[in-house]
Formats: C-alpha cells, structure tokens, sequence
C-alpha cells in the first residue's frame, strides 16, 4: 500500500461495550494501513463474545486471550505481538477522532527526529458527552508546536501532571521505546506507565503538540485512574529524580519547580510523610 503499518494496540479488561466504541473508531480511521492487536486480560468471555464477529469480518483484527491475568505484561505482550513501524495504545474505554493516525503520521514524514506525536484530548462521560477539561488535559497551546521533547518533558515534571496524554493519546516509531513499556532507567512504572514511556520516548528526539482533540478520554468511576486515587503520586517523585539523570529539569531552579510541585499535591496527605522529608534532604542540597 505504501503506507507505514500501524499498530494499534488494546490490553482489554472487562469492558466489552466500550471496546467495541473503540474498535469501531479505529476502524473508521482515515489512513489505510493498520492492524489491531487485542490482549484481553478480561476475568469471563464477555469481550471474546463481542469480538467474534469482528473477527470473521475483519482480518487486520488480531484477538489473544490471555490463560491468566497479566497485569502489566499485558502491556508488553500489546508491543511485542506489534508488527507496525508505529504503535499507538488505545485503551478500551477511550475513543479515536477518525483522522487521528493520518494528522498525526504526517509529522513523522515532514520532520526529522521526531519521537512523539500527542494532542489536545476531549473528555467525555460514560455515554460520549463532551465534559469540560480537567486540569491535566487542559488545552496546553492553541497552534501546533514541534520542539525539543525535553521541553514538553519538562512541562509535565514541573508541573506534577501528565500534560502529554493518557496511552491513547501518543503515537511513536516502535523501534523509539528502547526500554519496555512503562519502565524508565530501569523502573517498572505501575501508575504512571505512560508518562515513564513518554520520558523515555521524549529524551531521545523532538515532541508535536496538536491542539486539535484528536482522541476521546473517557471519564466514568470504574476506570483505572479512579481507583488509584492518590497511590498514582507514590511513583512521581521517584520519576522526577530519575529524569534529571537523562537530561530533564537541567537547572536547579526546574528541579526545585518539580519539587515544590510534588510536595504541594501530597503535603495534605500523611502517607507522603518520608517524601516530603526526602524533598526537604534534597533541597538543601541546592541552596
């Protein structure tokens, strides 16, 4: 066909109405070339139900139901099944914007270096209704940029938000993520997953911003995010220390931003105790 493979890539759990939402929008994708890998880490045959007539229908759907629950492999089995020179995560309760893969691979053949490609994101409800944004998907610029990815990296440690994008929101070349996914300088990251690959994606080249809401973040009280609740921040100091070893937070006067950052969104909080103490150790550091 003459167009790059794309990956799009579903570790599915339990939700078999939204799956298919998702599926449908990756079907209705404007660029031509792509495959669907659907790891279902699913608890009963609901989702395997649902997809059997997509399999018979379409071939560029490939099904694996996992013999016991993966957790986190799934996430590596999602990449490593990939045949695509991109891959794209879509998590099964989100959605596509139809030109999404189209809008986006365009900037990996116009540009040189380029790492990853993210975009404004729509919130939505349980039943597709636009909400408004929450402050980590807050429109962060209203044109397109391309510049370095230490840059956007930067961004999201000072700030102590993932500003890039959940999984669904990134497109990347496959052979980019070097390190598995989630894992950064050699850390399994569980809550933050996706800022660990985008940290990893973004130290080696340049990052596109879109401000076009190119996906669907679906927000409803079952999902993931939800239930980790504060648990997600246990992971965040530890990225922010790891990223200034790979040249993010260059200066003092970033590192103390992010630190400040981290202690401000815990300080209420009495499990985050020893890290407020570990901040106070390493800010008298910089002084």
């Amino acid at each position: 066909m003459g167009l790059p493979l794309v990956s799009i890539v579903i570790p599915a759990y339990n939700r078999p109405h939204t799956l298919k939402i998702a599926i449908d929008s990756v079907l209705e994708q404007t660029y031509e070339n792509i495959e669907i890998i659907i790891c279902d880490d699913s608890t009963d045959n609901r989702v395997q139900e649902m997809l059997d007539p997509y399999l018979h229908s379409f071939p560029q759907i490939k099904y694996y139901k996992n013999e016991r629950n993966l957790f986190l492999e799934n996430w590596h089995k999602c990449f490593d099944l990939a045949s695509g020179e991109y891959i794209n995560y879509l998590m099964d309760d989100d959605v596509f914007q139809k030109e999404k893969i189209a809008k986006m691979i365009y900037f990996f053949n116009e540009f040189e270096n380029i790492t990853l490609v993210t975009s404004y994101r729509q919130t939505i409800d349980e039943s597709g209704h636009f909400l408004s944004p929450i402050r980590a998907t807050a429109r962060l610029y209203e044109e397109t940029r391309v510049f370095d990815g230490k840059v956007l990296g930067n961004i999201a440690l000072t700030r102590c938000l993932n500003v890039i994008g959940e999984p669904t929101t990134v497109l990347f070349r496959k052979k980019d993520l070097t390190e598995r996914y989630g894992v950064y300088k050699g850390k399994q990251y569980s809550l933050i997953n996706d800022l660990a690959a985008w940290l990893s994606l973004l130290s080696k080249g340049k990052a596109v911003y879109i401000p076009e809401a190119l996906s669907y973040f679906r927000l409803h009280p079952n999902q993931n995010n939800n239930t980790m609740g504060l648990h997600a921040f246990s992971e965040w100091l530890d990225i922010i220390i790891a990223s200034r070893k790979e040249g993010f937070l260059e200066t003092n006067e970033l590192f103390k931003t992010a630190l400040h950052s981290y202690r401000e969104r815990v300080k209420d909080y009495h499990q985050f105790v020893e890290d407020i103490k570990r901040i106070e150790m390493i800010l008298k550091t910089l002084d």
